[in-house]
């Protein structure tokens, strides 16, 4: 009996594994890396993640930013965007994504403008993908980096 009991939880438990990199009515997002881990005056952010929605109806992006006092977190701002500023094409089910700031200084208007800090302080970067039904994914977050006040 408790030989059945054990193959059946063993059973579950890999179907449930399997299923979670499958596609999804509700879009999932990864984040994957983030540069440079220390940041000055000018330096360009790189986030680099990935997504996959069943769909490929995805349709805005919102990309959260945190610094830290301490090891308290203090969420700074929320910006939502139409998914070309990830520039993803209409109807993708699945893609590798890259979003960009730029510290402090605004020389390129294609890049998102992060206001520089007061002290140096430690940050995070995070994604939350909306698809055209309202359906929202998890929040997926960044490695923390420190920014500098040169």
């Amino acid at each position: 009996m408790r030989y059945c009991l054990f193959l059946i939880l063993a059973v579950a438990t890999l179907v449930t594994a399997c299923n979670k990199d499958k596609f999804t009515t509700t879009p999932q997002v990864k984040i994957k890396s983030i540069s440079p881990s220390e940041v000055f005056f000018s330096d360009i952010i790189r986030m680099q993640g990935s997504f996959t929605d069943e769909e490929g109806d995805v349709d805005s992006v919102l990309i959260v930013y945190k610094w830290y006092n301490g090891s308290t977190a203090i969420p700074r701002d929320t910006f939502r965007y139409k998914l070309d500023v990830l520039n993803v094409p209409d109807k993708t089910r699945q893609a590798d994504i890259e979003v960009t700031f730029e510290y402090h200084t605004n020389n390129n208007p294609d890049l998102r403008f992060l206001p520089s800090v007061l002290k140096d302080t430690n940050a995070t970067f995070g994604l939350i993908l909306k698809d055209k039904d309202g359906n929202r994914s998890e929040y997926a977050e960044s490695d923390q980096i420190r920014l500098k006040n040169n």
